[in-house]
C-alpha cells in the first residue's frame, strides 16, 4: 500500500525497466494501435526515414497520417511561408515516427523494429544524397551549354 507516494519498499516498477541492460527484456506491446503505450527506447529517437522518406515511409509503416504531406506540397504554394509547411509536417513525422510505427506494426522485438527502420533511414540518405547529385548534374547539363556556346555569326 502507497502512502503520499511513498511504496512501503515496494520495487519501483519504472526503476527496474531504466536498469534492464538489454532491449530483449522489454515487453512487445507493438501493433496494438494508436492508444497503446509505447516503450522509451523506441519513442525517444528521431525517425530519419520518415523525416526524409515521409509517405512512403508512412506507406511502409501502416502510418497513413504522413500522407498529410500532399496537402503541404499543397499549401507550399503560398508565397514566403510556403515551404515552412511541407518542412514542418516533416520534421513532426521524425519526431513521432517511431511512435506510429510501432503502434500501427506488429515488431519480432525492439531489437527487429530498431532494425527496419535503420535500413529506411540507410534508404533515406541514398535517395536523399542521390537527388542531390542528379539535380547538380540536371543544373551543369542547362548551365555549361550557355558559356560554352559561341555567338551567332562571329
Amino acid at each position: 500500500m502507497t502512502i503520499n507516494g511513498f511504496n512501503n519498499g515496494q520495487p519501483n516498477p519504472t526503476l527496474l525497466q531504466v536498469k534492464r541492460s538489454t532491449t530483449s527484456d522489454l515487453a512487445n506491446n507493438s501493433g496494438q494501435g494508436p492508444d497503446s503505450p509505447v516503450l522509451d527506447i523506441v519513442a525517444k529517437r528521431f525517425n530519419w526515414g520518415a523525416f526524409l522518406l515521409t509517405w512512403i515511409w508512412g506507406l511502409g509503416n501502416r502510418t497513413y497520417i504522413t500522407l498529410l504531406v500532399f496537402v503541404g506540397v499543397i499549401l507550399g504554394i503560398i508565397p514566403f511561408i510556403g515551404w515552412l509547411i511541407p518542412l514542418g509536417l516533416s520534421i513532426w513525422f521524425g519526431i513521432k515516427g517511431n511512435t506510429w510505427a510501432w503502434q500501427n506494426r506488429k515488431w519480432k522485438s525492439v531489437e527487429h523494429f530498431h532494425e527496419v527502420q535503420r535500413k529506411w533511414a540507410i534508404a533515406a540518405a541514398i535517395l536523399y544524397v542521390a537527388g542531390l547529385v542528379l539535380n547538380v548534374i540536371i543544373l551543369f547539363m542547362l548551365i555549361l551549354p550557355a558559356f560554352t556556346s559561341t555567338p551567332a555569326g562571329v
